[in-house]
C-alpha cells in the first residue's frame, strides 16, 4: 500500500476546498496510507481557527486522528536543515519534505517549487504530485 504525505495545502483542499478538489483528493487517496505532521495540523487549521469555523475544526481533528503523524524529531530537523541550505527552501517546506523522505512513497503538494525540486534535483524514492497530476490519475 502506498504511503502518501499531504502538505497543508492538500489537507485544506481536502477539507475546505471546492467539491471538485475534494472529490479528486478522496478518489486519489483510496487504498493509500495517509501521513502528515503536527506542522501540517498547525498550518491547515489557521483560517478555521481565526474564523471560528467549528465544523471545519472538527473535520480537521478527525482527519489528524485518522492519519499517521510523522514525528518531527532531531533527525527530521537535520535533514530539513540540509534541504534548506542546499536548495534554498523555506523552513516549513524543508520540514515537510524531510518528514516525508524516509517514510513515504509520495508527497502531495501544490507548491511548484517543491514539485520541481524533488522531480528535477533530488530524485529520491519520493514521487511528488500536485493537484493537476492527481486529477489526471483519477
Amino acid at each position: 500500500m502506498q504511503r502518501v504525505y499531504l502538505d497543508a495545502c492538500m489537507v485544506i483542499h481536502l477539507i475546505e476546498g471546492n467539491s471538485q478538489q475534494q472529490q479528486i483528493l478522496k478518489r486519489a487517496l483510496l487504498g493509500k496510507i495517509v501521513f502528515s505532521s503536527e506542522l501540517v495540523r498547525l498550518e491547515s487549521r489557521i483560517k478555521a481557527l481565526r474564523e471560528n469555523q467549528k465544523i471545519f475544526l472538527k473535520v480537521y481533528e478527525q482527519f489528524f486522528k485518522d492519519c499517521q503523524l510523522i514525528d518531527l524529531n532531531r533527525s527530521v530537523f537535520e535533514q530539513a536543515t540540509e534541504l534548506r541550505v542546499n536548495h534554498n527552501l523555506k523552513t516549513p517546506d524543508a520540514l515537510h519534505l524531510a518528514a516525508a523522505l524516509d517514510v513515504c512513497d509520495q508527497f502531495w503538494t501544490n507548491d511548484q517549487q517543491l514539485v520541481k525540486l524533488v522531480n528535477d534535483k533530488l530524485q529520491k524514492n519520493l514521487k511528488v504530485l500536485d493537484m493537476d497530476s492527481l486529477e489526471v490519475m483519477t
